[in-house]
């Protein structure tokens, strides 16, 4: 009997640690295609900045070849550019020499990153999630 219940509650542990892991695997993957995307964009503005000068405006980002594992998976949309479902906005300075780029999905709850020209990538989730 006690042999049962043992069994019995090592089962049901497992299947409560698989039922978790299974819930989180769909913000973990969106996490993670944002970051290689975002990944993807610091490494483009920063070769465009190396051959010119400075960086560059997402849509003529999207042409660059570090561009090309993420691209098949952009749409653009006029002005707006999304990567697996989340949309990417990227704001240049003034004078060309910094930008912001943020991959923000379009889901609430869901994670979204963060990078600048210094290529340091941040994720953060909404406060009330």
């Amino acid at each position: 009997m006690d042999r049962r219940l043992i069994a019995l509650l090592a089962f049901s542990i497992v299947l409560s640690g698989i039922a978790i892991v299974a819930g989180q695997a769909p913000d973990d993957e969106e996490r993670r295609a944002a970051i290689t995307v975002m990944r993807a964009v610091n490494t483009a503005e920063n070769a465009v900045r190396q051959k010119s000068g400075k960086y560059v405006e997402l849509g003529a980002l999207l042409e660059h070849g570090a561009m090309g594992r993420v691209k098949p998976d952009v749409a653009a949309n006029g002005g707006l550019v999304f990567h697996k479902g989340a949309q990417v906005r990227l704001a240049l300075s003034a004078d060309g020499m910094g930008y912001q780029v943020m991959v923000v999905p379009v889901q609430t709850c869901r994670t979204a990153v963060f990078s600048d020209e210094r290529g340091l990538i941040y994720t953060r989730k909404v406060l009330d999630c």
